[in-house]
Order: C-alpha cells, then sequence, then structure tokens
C-alpha cells in the first residue's frame, strides 16, 4: 500500500511537472526534458552496465560522450550528420579501449567495454534524440504526446489486466510479474488511445494511427523487458531512485524510447 501511494504520489508530480514544460516551454520544453533524461540516463546506464571492476574513467567517458553526442545531433545546424556521428563515436570510444589497453583487466573487458558503449550511445543517446526529432516535425507537440499516451496507457492497460486476469507469465526470468494477459491488455489500451488522436491529427489516417497503436505499445513493452534485462545482468532493482516507487529515469521511459523510432518515421512521412 506504501509503495502504492509514492508510485501515484510521484507520478502526480511528474505529471504537473511536464504539464508545465510543455504549457510554457512547447518544442524547447520538450528538448529540456530530453537532455535531461540523456544526462541523467547516462549516469543510470554508466552505473548498470559498467561494474566497479571497470576502470573510473570509463563511467565518466560513456556520460560525457552520450551528452555531448545528443547536444550535437539534436541542433538544426548538424543533426543532418547523425549517422556520421554513430560510426565517429565507434571509432572514439575504439580508440580509448586500445589506447588505454592497460588500464583493463584482460582483453575480452576491453572488448566488452566497446560493445557496451556502442549498444549504450544508441539506447541513452540516439533514442532520446528521436524524441526530439518528433517535436520539429509538423504537428510535432501532438505527436510526442501521442508518442507519451500509448505508452503510459499501455502501462496502465497492462497493469489492470494483469492484476485482475494475468495467469500466463511472459518472460519470468526478466520481469516476473508481466503476463500475457496483461500484455494484450496494454496493446488494447494503446490502439483505443491512438484512435483518440484522430481528432488532434485528422490528416493521419485511421490505419496509420492504428499501427501506431499496436507495434507502439509492443515496442513499448519490449523497451521495459530490454531494461529489466540489463538490470537483472547488472544485479540491480531499479536503474535509479529519481521517482520513488518508480525507480529511475529509465525504468519509467524505457517504454517512450523504444517506440519513439516509429513515432518519429510516422510523423515524417504521414502527418501533412
Amino acid at each position: 500500500m506504501k509503495n502504492l501511494l509514492s508510485r501515484a504520489l510521484s507520478a502526480i508530480v511528474a505529471l504537473v511537472i511536464l504539464f508545465f514544460v510543455l504549457y510554457y516551454g512547447h518544442e524547447t520544453g520538450i528538448y529540456i526534458l530530453c537532455l535531461f533524461t540523456v544526462v541523467r540516463g547516462a549516469f543510470e546506464a554508466a552505473r548498470m552496465l559498467f561494474a566497479d571492476h571497470y576502470p573510473k574513467f570509463v563511467k565518466r567517458l560513456f556520460v560525457f560522450i552520450t551528452t555531448a553526442l545528443f547536444l550535437l545531433i539534436t541542433q538544426e545546424q548538424t543533426k543532418y550528420i547523425a549517422n556520421f556521428a554513430l560510426i565517429f563515436s565507434f571509432v572514439v570510444v575504439a580508440v580509448f579501449g586500445v589506447l588505454l589497453h592497460k588500464s583493463f583487466r584482460d582483453l575480452d573487458q576491453i572488448q566488452t567495454f566497446i560493445a557496451k558503449n556502442c549498444m549504450g550511445i544508441v539506447y541513452i543517446c540516439y533514442l532520446p534524440a528521436t524524441v526530439v526529432w518528433i517535436s520539429q516535425t509538423n504537428n510535432g507537440m501532438e505527436w510526442f504526446l501521442c508518442l507519451l499516451a500509448v505508452v503510459f496507457a499501455g502501462d496502465i492497460g497492462a497493469y489492470l489486466f494483469g492484476v485482475t486476469m494475468g495467469k500466463t507469465k511472459i518472460a519470468p526470468e526478466l520481469s516476473p510479474k508481466k503476463s500475457v494477459q496483461g500484455a494484450i491488455g496494454g496493446l488494447w489500451f494503446s490502439l483505443l488511445v491512438a484512435l483518440c488522436f484522430k481528432y488532434f491529427i485528422p490528416s493521419t489516417p485511421f490505419y496509420i494511427l492504428a499501427i501506431c497503436g499496436l507495434l507502439g505499445g509492443m515496442l513499448g513493452q519490449v523497451g521495459d523487458f530490454f531494461e529489466s534485462l540489463i538490470k537483472r545482468v547488472s544485479g540491480v532493482k531499479d536503474s535509479g531512485s529519481i521517482m520513488p516507487g518508480h525507480g529511475g529515469v529509465l525504468d519509467r521511459l524505457d517504454g517512450v524510447l523504444f517506440a519513439a523510432p516509429l513515432f518519429y518515421f510516422v510523423a515524417t512521412y504521414f502527418s501533412l
């Protein structure tokens, strides 16, 4: 009961902050939220990906690279080099691994360091950047709100259906409480919410919104499982503690980040 109360209170506080940031900040507000997600998420990811037996510089390097890349690829003048920046970031990480190889325990740790950095850069830098790019499209604010609504409605639906009817577990080794019934309920909620956005984005066909609801809801659930995978391997319960009852930024926004590329594609090519 106490945990449920803390979850509800922190969710209300987050919604109030989101409302004021979007109401007064508009596109700039979305950018600030995404930048905060990158910086805070980079610290959370570094803590999970790079345990204490890694050299001390590894975590700081990861936070610096992800933040710097995000600032670079989300500026209107330089976002066209996003593909080059991704490739170059791999080269930079590999160079650090080779030049500082004596700081690592063995060769396998160097390879793991490079692989985790590359995965983390895409997860922590490029997926939030996609959210910024959504806000820069036609009807960007509406598509951003649609993204949030689809993923969060899916979370609510999955919880309600899971608590009342959940019997068949999906992947108990990753997330013991998630069930097939909950996942189906979550997709229904995501679909219904997405269709409601026909009122806000009338130029978008119903079937496109339906795809956003179903596929976006599915990607949101996959993002949740992916975050659970990282936590299980890292041996932590939550990615952070910034939201009482919810955990860290990545715990709360993992589904949003995974669904964002779909909404960016749709907002770019199907919204006039």
